[in-house]
Parts: C-alpha cells; sequence; structure tokens
C-alpha cells in the first residue's frame, strides 16, 4: 500500500539539525511527514482542483459573496479546547500557563479573523480594500465529549519534558477529544518549531478513503510562549511572537489557507491559489518598513500567512476569507462537522434531559453465563427528576423498566435491568433507550441510546494449536479504529501466518487484540503458550510493541500482563527501511510462556499489537498445552557461514528451550558429506524460553563443497517430544581462493571462478544470463515458488590490509511485479567468510527496482540498470575481507547483478573513462595533471613523457592498474607540447598533451 520515501523520512527525523532557531511555521513540515506516512494522502493538486470547483459552483448558485460587500451571513461558531500539556508547574506559571494567557489568545483570534483587530489600521492603503473578514466566533467549548460541562480548558503533565514536530503523535495522544466536533489546539514546550496545523482535505476526492486516519492527530500545536498577548497581560512570551499571531497563522493553515509565497521560492510558479495576494518569492522575516518589492510587486508581508513578527501581521484578505469560507462550507471532513457541535452549546439546556452515561454490563466480550446488564444514568437538564422509562432491547427480546428516582442537576444513578443468559460462542446486540423522563418525551434525544455488541468466546479443547493457515472463526479480533488490524498472510519465506501492517499503518497509537478462545485449566497442573514471531525495526520509529494479555473474566479491561516487547527487544531480523516480512526460519523467534499462575480458572488470551508506524509484526504456530514438556529446538548454524577458508572450524550453533523444563543436558551429533557421525553431549544449562550460543567440537570440512548435518538428541537424557525442530543441514564451500583490489567481476564466461555461489539443499542458484552486458549473473525468482530461498555469491579473499579507503561498485537491474518482490544484501566478513557479521547494503521491492512489470524480466539497455556504491573504508586493514551478495526469492521477478567492481579510493564518483579508451589524462598548470585508466583486466602499465626534443622527462611504472586515479609530477615541467607514451601489456599508444592552461 505504502512505498517509504526513505529520503523525505531521514530529512523529518533530522529535523533539529537543520533548525538553527525556532522555526516561524512547521504546517510544510508537518503535511510532508503526514504524505510520507500515507501516500494516499491528498495531494495539493487534487486539494486546490477541489477548491476551484467549489467556487464555481458557489458563484453559480450565487451563494460566493461579492469580495467587495459586507458579509451578511450568520456568524460561525467553533468550538475549542485548549489542551496544556505541561511538565507539573502550578498553574499560570512555565508551560502550565493561566486561564487568562488562553483566553487572551481566543481573543485574538476573533478579532484577526472578523477584522477588528485594533492593529488594521497600519494595513497599507494599497492593500485596504481587498482586506477581508472571516465571520467566525471562536469560543471555548461548554461541554465535553460526556455532556458534561467545561471551560474549554484541558490540563495534562506529559510523558516528556519537551515536544518536537517528531513526537507529533505522542504528545497528541497526551490529551484529545473528537476532532469531528472540537477544534483541538495543543499547547506545550514545543522546542524546534512555534506551531504548526493539519492542512484540510476535500470531501469529493476520489480515492482518499485514509484521510480520517488523520483524525487522532487533527487541528493546530503552539508553543507556548507564542500563545496569548502581552495586550492583556504580562505573560512569558517571546519578544517576536507576543502578539498571538503564530495561532492566527496556523488556524489559516487548518482553514485551507497556504503561506502568501507558495512555498515555492520562485517568482514563475509561486501561488497561494488566492487572486488577491501579490505573489511573493520567499518569506519576510522580523517587521521591514513598507513598501517592500518581490517579483515586480508590492509584498504583502503584513499578511497573517507571511513570517514577519507579529506586531507587523494585521490583514487577511478577501479572497482568503473566501477559501475559508470555501472550506468551512465545503463537507470537509472535520471541518464543516464543527458547525453543527454540541461543544458550543452548554450542557443541561433542556428541563427533563435524562441521558446514558456509560453501559457498565454487558461489555464487548463476556464469559458465558448469567449477566445482568447495567447502565449508568445522569440528569444533564434543569429539573430534578422523578422518574424514567428506560428499555432494553436484546436481539428479540425488550424489557421496559419504570424506575422512580431523585436525581438532582449533575447526579447520576445505576439502573439494573434482569439477568440475562449468554451462550458460548454468540455475538448479541443491547440497545439502551431513555423513553420517558419525568412522564414525558425526554427533552435531548441526542443521549438517550447507547448500544453495544457483545461477543462471547466458545470454549476450547487442549491443546490448543492455532497455524493461522486462513483465519480462525473461533479466535476474536478487535479492530477499534477500523483500519489495519490482524490478518493472515503468506510471509516471505513462504509460511502462512497473522500478521499486522504496522509498516503502513497511519494511526499511530491505535490497539488491535487476538483473542483466543475460552482455556479451562480447572484442573490442570501446568499449562504454558508457546507461539513464534518475527518482526524488524523501521529506521527511527519507536513504539512497535507486542503484549500478550491473560484475562478470566471474558474482556481485558484489566488484564494481567505476561509477554510485553517492543522495537529493539522485539526484532527478530535486522533494521530494515523495507516493507519487512521474514525470509527465513532465522528470522522467527520461539517464545514460551508459563501459565502456571492460572491453574484453577478458565481464561482467555490476547495478543495486542500496538501501532507506532514501525514495521510489520508476525505470529505464527500459536499453541497452548497442559503438562510438561521436553522440548529443544536448533534455531541454527552461524558459523562456518556459507563459504569461508577454514577447513578445521569449531561449528557455533543455536539451540533454545521451547519447553517447559530445564534442560541440563543434550547430545549434538555432527556428520559431514554423509560419514561417521561425531558425538558429544554438551552440559550447559537452558531454562524454559532461553537461548545460548553453543560452540561444538573441531570438524573437518574439504576443498570444495560440503554438507553438514546437526540434530540435538536426548535432552535430560530422554526422548525430545517435539523431535521435529532438532536438526538441520547446511551446504558449505570451502574457498581459499585470494586477490587484490582493484578488482573488477563483469561476469563474462569463466571470468567468476575465484567466486563462490552457494545455497542450501536444492535452492536456486546464481546462474549465468545474457543481457544487454553481454553475460551477467541472475537469480531467476519470476518462475520460482520457493519463497525464501536464499543464494549466496562469495568473493575470493581479499586483501586490502596496504589500503587507507577502498570502495565499491556494482550495477543491478530488477522489475517490481505484483506477485512478490526480492531482496538483495551484501554482507561482509572480517574472517575469511567464517562470520560475515556486517550487513552493507539491503534492498528490496521498489527500492531495489529500476521499473514494475509483470512479465519475466530481462534488462535489454542501459537504462534498466542502477548502478549502486558501498564505502568499503570500515574493512580497510584487514588482509582477510570477503563479500557476499545475497538475494532472496519473493517469486516476483528477476534479478539481475553485473560490474562489480572494487576500488583503492572510497570517490563515490570517480572520473569516467570511455569504454573504448583505456585511459584518460587531465590537469593542467592550475591543477595536478592525472591518469585515470579503464583496463579490462589488472596490468602494469608504464607511462613514459617526452619533450619535443624527444627526451624522456618523466618514467613511471604503474602495478597492477586496473581503475585507479594517479597523479602524475609535473611541477618542474614548462609550459609546452608532450607525447605521452603507454605501455599496457604488449600494447603501445602514445597521446600528444598540450601542458598548460
Amino acid at each position: 500500500m505504502m512505498v517509504r520515501f526513505i529520503g523525505l523520512f531521514i530529512f523529518l527525523l533530522s529535523l533539529p539539525s537543520w533548525i538553527y532557531a525556532q522555526e516561524r511555521c512547521g504546517t510544510v513540515q508537518y503535511e510532508k511527514m503526514l504524505l510520507q506516512r500515507n501516500p494516499k494522502r491528498e495531494t495539493i493538486g487534487q486539494f486546490e482542483n477541489w477548491i476551484k470547483g467549489k467556487a464555481n459552483q458557489l458563484k453559480q448558485s450565487q451563494q460566493l459573496r461579492n469580495q467587495k460587500s459586507q458579509r451578511t451571513q450568520a456568524t460561525y461558531t467553533i468550538p475549542v479546547v485548549v489542551h496544556v500539556i505541561h511538565n507539573g508547574e502550578p498553574i499560570g506559571t512555565g508551560v502550565n500557563i493561566s486561564d487568562a494567557q488562553i483566553l487572551s489568545q481566543i481573543t485574538v483570534l476573533n478579532n484577526d479573523f472578523n477584522r477588528l483587530n485594533a492593529d488594521k489600521v497600519n494595513t497599507p492603503a494599497l492593500f485596504a480594500p481587498v482586506a477581508g473578514s472571516f465571520n467566525v466566533e471562536f469560543v471555548m467549548a461548554k461541554q465535553d465529549p460526556n455532556g458534561l460541562a467545561t471551560t474549554g480548558i484541558k490540563r495534562v503533565q506529559g510523558s516528556q519534558s519537551s515536544w518536537t514536530l517528531n513526537d507529533n503523535f505522542l504528545l497528541k495522544a497526551q490529551s484529545y477529544w473528537p476532532a469531528e466536533d472540537y477544534l483541538n489546539i495543543w499547547v506545550t514546550n514545543l522546542t524546534d518549531l512555534l506551531g504548526y496545523a493539519q492542512f484540510p482535505v476535500s470531501s469529493l476526492v476520489p480515492g482518499l478513503d485514509n484521510s480520517s486516519n488523520e483524525r487522532l492527530t487533527d487541528g493546530a500545536m503552539i508553543t507556548y510562549r507564542a500563545f496569548g498577548t502581552s495586550d492583556a497581560g504580562n505573560f512569558d512570551l517571546k519578544s517576536k511572537y507576543n502578539k498571538g499571531r503564530t495561532l492566527t497563522h496556523e488556524l489559516g493553515h487548518f482553514f485551507g489557507l497556504r503561506h502568501i509565497w507558495g512555498d515555492i521560492n520562485d517568482c514563475t510558479t509561486t501561488t497561494d491559489y488566492v487572486a488577491d495576494t501579490p505573489a511573493q518569492s520567499s518569506s519576510t522575516l522580523n517587521c521591514p518598513s513598507h513598501p517592500q518589492q518581490d517579483c515586480s510587486t508590492p509584498k504583502m508581508f503584513q499578511n497573517f500567512l507571511d513570517y514577519t513578527d507579529d506586531a507587523c501581521m494585521n490583514i487577511f484578505t478577501a479572497g482568503q476569507a473566501s477559501r475559508m469560507d470555501i472550506v468551512l462550507n465545503g463537507n470537509t471532513p472535520r471541518r464543516t462537522s464543527l458547525l453543527v457541535s454540541h461543544g458550543s452549546y452548554p450542557p443541561g439546556t433542556a428541563p427533563n434531559d435524562l441521558g446514558i452515561k456509560t453501559i457498565l454490563s454487558p461489555l464487548a466480550t463476556m464469559c458465558s453465563g448469567s449477566m445482568t446488564p447495567s447502565i449508568v444514568v445522569r440528569n444533564y437538564g434543569i429539573n430534578t427528576i422523578t422518574s424514567a422509562r428506560i428499555q432494553l432491547k436484546q436481539n428479540s427480546i425488550t424489557e421496559t423498566k419504570d424506575i422512580s428516582i431523585t436525581l438532582g442537576i449533575g447526579q447520576e444513578t445505576t439502573v439494573y435491568f434482569s439477568p440475562l443468559s449468554l451462550l458460548d460462542g454468540t455475538t448479541q446486540n443491547f440497545d439502551f433507550q431513555i423513553v420517558l423522563t419525568n412522564g414525558i418525551v425526554d427533552g435531548n434525544p441526542t443521549n438517550d441510546l447507547k448500544s453495544i455488541t457483545t461477543t462471547t468466546p466458545i470454549v476450547a479443547s487442549l491443546p490448543l494449536t492455532e497455524t493461522f493457515d486462513t483465519l480462525p472463526t473461533n479466535w476474536l479480533i478487535s479492530n477499534p479504529d477500523g483500519l489495519k488490524t490482524w490478518q493472515t498472510t503468506t510471509a516471505q519465506d513462504g509460511r502462512k501466518a497473522i500478521s499486522v501492517n504496522f509498516y503502513d499503518y497511519k494511526e499511530i497509537g491505535a490497539i488491535d487484540l487476538l483473542a483466543s478462545p475460552l482455556i479451562t485449566l480447572t484442573s490442570a497442573t501446568s499449562a504454558a503458550l508457546v507461539f513464534d514471531r518475527a518482526y524488524a525495526n523501521y529506521p527511527g520509529a519507536t513504539g512497535d510493541r507486542l503484549r500478550i494479555l491473560v484475562t478470566s473474566t471474558c474482556n481485558f479491561n484489566s488484564p494481567t500482563v505476561i509477554f510485553s516487547k517492543s522495537d529493539e527487544a522485539l526484532a527478530t531480523s535486522p533494521t530494515t527501511y523495507n516493507s519487512f516480512s521474514p525470509t527465513t526460519s532465522s528470522q522467527w523467534s520461539t517464545e514460551v510462556i508459563s501459565l502456571n499462575q492460572f491453574i484453577g480458572q478458565s481464561i482467555q488470551i490476547a495478543f495486542e499489537a500496538t501501532n507506532a508506524n514501525g514495521n510489520n509484526l508476525f505470529l505464527d504456530n500459536v499453541t497452548i498445552f497442559t503438562g510438561n514438556r521436553l522440548d529443544i529446538s536448533f534455531n541454527g548454524l552461524d558459523s562456518p557461514s556459507p563459504v569461508s577458508c577454514v577447513t578445521n572450524p569449531s561449528p557455533v550453533i543455536r539451540v533454545k528451550n521451547i519447553g517447559t523444563i530445564p534442560v541440563s543436558d543434550f547430545r549434538a551429533e555432527v556428520s559431514i558429506n554423509g560419514g561417521a557421525t561425531q558425538s558429544q553431549i554438551i552440559s550447559i544449562p537452558l531454562n524454559s524460553n532461553e537461548e545460548k550460543t553453543i560452540t561444538l567440537n573441531t570438524i573437518n570440512l574439504s576443498e570444495g563443497n560440503n554438507i553438514i548435518s546437526i540434530a540435538l538428541t536426548q535432552p535430560n537424557n530422554s526422548s525430545d517430544q517435539f523431535p521435529q525442530n532438532n536438526s538441520g543441514t547446511f551446504n558449505r564451500t570451502i574457498s581459499n581462493s585470494r586477490d587484490i583490489i582493484p578488482l573488477r567481476q563483469p561476469f563474462d564466461t569463466n571470468s567468476k571462478t575465484a567466486w563462490s555461489i552457494v545455497s542450501q539443499n536444492q535452492q536456486a542458484v546464481w546462474t549465468n544470463a545474457s543481457t544487454n552486458y553481454s553475460n551477467s549473473l541472475t537469480y531467476a525468482s519470476f518462475s520460482n515458488i520457493n519463497h525464501g530461498d536464499e543464494s549466496w555469491l562469495v568473493s575470493p579473499i581479499l586483501d586490502l590490509s596496504k589500503l587507507s579507503e577502498a570502495g565499491l561498485f556494482f550495477n543491478t537491474s530488477y522489475a517490481k511485479s505484483i506477485k512478490g518482490y526480492e531482496s538483495l544484501r551484501v554482507l561482509a566478513s572480517k574472517d575469511c567468510g567464517v562470520t560475515f557479521n556486517d550487513i552493507i547494503y539491503d534492498q528490496s521491492g521498489a527500492s531495489l527496482s529500476n521499473t514494475n512489470s509483470d512479465v519475466s524480466w530481462i534488462p535489454t539497455t542501459v537504462d534498466d540498470w542502477k548502478k549502486r556504491y558501498i564505502n568499503l573504508d570500515k574493512w580497510v586493514g584487514y588482509p582477510t575481507v570477503r563479500f557476499a551478495f545475497v538475494a532472496t526469492n519473493g517469486n516476483g521477478n528477476n534479478l539481475y547483478l553485473d560490474n562489480i567492481e572494487f576500488f583503492i579510493d572510497d570517490n563515490p564518483n570517480p572520473v569516467s573513462v570511455e569504454s573504448s579508451s583505456p585511459y584518460i589524462i587531465y590537469g593542467g598548470l592550475t591543477s595536478d595533471v592525472k591518469i585515470t585508466f579503464n583496463l579490462a583486466e589488472r596490468q602494469d602499465v608504464r607511462l613514459q613523457i617526452f619533450n619535443t626534443l624527444g627526451q624522456v622527462v618523466t618514467d613511471n611504472f604503474y602495478y597492477d592498474a586496473l581503475n585507479q586515479t594517479y597523479t602524475i609530477d609535473m611541477t618542474d615541467k614548462t609550459t609546452g607540447i608532450y607525447i605521452f607514451r603507454t605501455q599496457i601489456g604488449n600494447q603501445f599508444s602514445s597521446t600528444k598533451v598540450y601542458f598548460g592552461n
């Protein structure tokens, strides 16, 4: 769904490094961040086309006022809630600003938008004819989302002392009211920006089904020292921003206005899409004198949508007011609905108003058996309530209850209905409704009805095993936001599993539950939960989390948490910018959790996924069982790697106890190439759910290919109850081929003999293929249905010990297919391949591809290739370096590799030499004279330079020349013509060169 724009995301994550002073407005950066997180979000062009269409409709219906006439429609009323996210200070100090400071800001807004600001007299006469007013009244909310009286000010101590744009989602989650009913304004210690706002989206652009994803962040954010006006009190405000114009500016964005210079910085294309604001090429800072000239016209730097100091701002134009009018009246999400919000009106205006505050019982999930429905009702009216008729509908059953009560204004009571029976595995609807209050129809129907759907889980028999090949009907999924949630999928390694797509999930902080059937442990003596998980971090994203909850009440309001991991602790695979899907078994981790604390109870278990828009989370093979389990798992061979130089390595394996019984010892059995088994007893304690790395006895491998078989047996000198996970077979190649750099590998026929190609078992391998580069290596994935297959291409041992810098170039060609996607990793080893501990390149899918294609891909032109570069300075100084190019299959499309080239410098942009020429000479008197070679293979080169008298003035030898650049000493040479004579192997050539300027 979403492709990550990596350069943009890094730019956003590094905001503090480029904001040297507090930036006036972060709305543009914020909108880029939202678009990066959600590429389906509306573009500027789409929004502007909608605005233009709306404007034309209003003109045709004569509903758009003449820009020179006075406004005649009723005042728009917007309810405001100000969330003060403070650091625990007393009210009126520090971030916890006073009510008076907050109210002074509301006064500024009403004056500025209605052109009642006293400093409107400072608007230059040139611009006065186009000055406009937006007939809006901002009011502090009078009732909260529960219908209770409020001042519209919500004070919350934040979870951190300062905030930046990158904290947007976390900060707004500290306190929030529904954005369709309230204009949310957050005030806090914002350190990188003065403020920012969320731009509106249109109502009619097709394909924007995700626009509602940003509901929980909609509103404006302002730093506390730019909120309010010094005209109303001695508040702690920045001197340049002490008139409250920061929020005026940001709410202009909130209602659809763009910066007056259009954020283009070019007079020929700049536009804010408003006709009566003059063109500007850039923002205006400070408070200059009028007039200022820009784009051949006077600047309207007094506009609230410029960047001048607060005291210099004083005007919205009529065109800007019309644009805001369109947004507010155009059925835009969370703008138009503000006009009919109950938040603008005080509660309790109806004489007889009994409302349902909350449903106590049933809950969304309940255990089977008898249940007593109950609700809390509140007197929201202005009369005392003495009687009520309340109705409960449960599917086809209706109970009407007449009650006599005495509820004063604002008082509450609980109402109980007759007990009902809930059956296992059923879903039932419950509707509670106030029918009469004080014997007549209730005065406020908006709070008279509340409904809930209740599900009772089925009781499962044990052991319970779920492989998620399909979505199980006896498990429950809770998806409160209606967006991304748990779904079955096929991972890239071919395993069917259940996952949550955090990578494309925009609603930060959203929680989705996957709940098991009811598990009965009443007669058990021991029990445990075993499951597999896979997850990789996305760089810079924090907050993805998996918790496992247990309840004995069939709802998860107050659960017991038995597992909680997030970010690095949750990760089972290296960090990646790509959308993660496990490609091999090594990217899964098995967890074992004891359930003994719940013996004697009936419980439900839920996997709770919390989203931070990081990377994808996978679950598989969930098993719940009673009794003890003796089970050790062979989790992988870490060393030796697929290609190394050591013939007598000591294998390093990973072993995990995924049983419930501690393991004190086990036997490791190793066989090489089908020969005799070497057996050794490993006396290392392994507690339940513990994994350890273990070094085995030395084995003997032969030069060339070897098959290593490893099996773990006899844990605690007994039989393993689940032997299917106890063994593995691996192909390992011993190669002592060596080379030096510079080095070029073009993959022409028989040119890769020093390189090794290895795959495991019967998996596909890198092979030769004909392309526009004659021969290239290809990993043929288009027809390979075995997801997760890997093939390694490993270099010979390279001696980098005498180098001070190095670089690697290679060409890739790949077309992304809708069937799946491949990945390419480059790994580095310092010990001739025994271990490859560094991933120096990792790309897949769209970031790896040149184009999209759903047919078998073959590159035919130079444009079908991408040149890649890796700095190798980290590995210089080491004598036994190896590099591996690892392709992973996703049954998508073919991947091609060619022209691997190692340089003895780290210049990512080396001098280009024509392919038909072996070298190029360049430079002069004012710069070094240099020669850059482009040879097909390493050769010794002799370079002689003759003057016009035939005398040799320079005689240089370059050994093992290939692609290097050398400096030629011409410091004592005079201007004139020289003959450069080269001998490359048995080939001689001469070049006449004029040495001068």
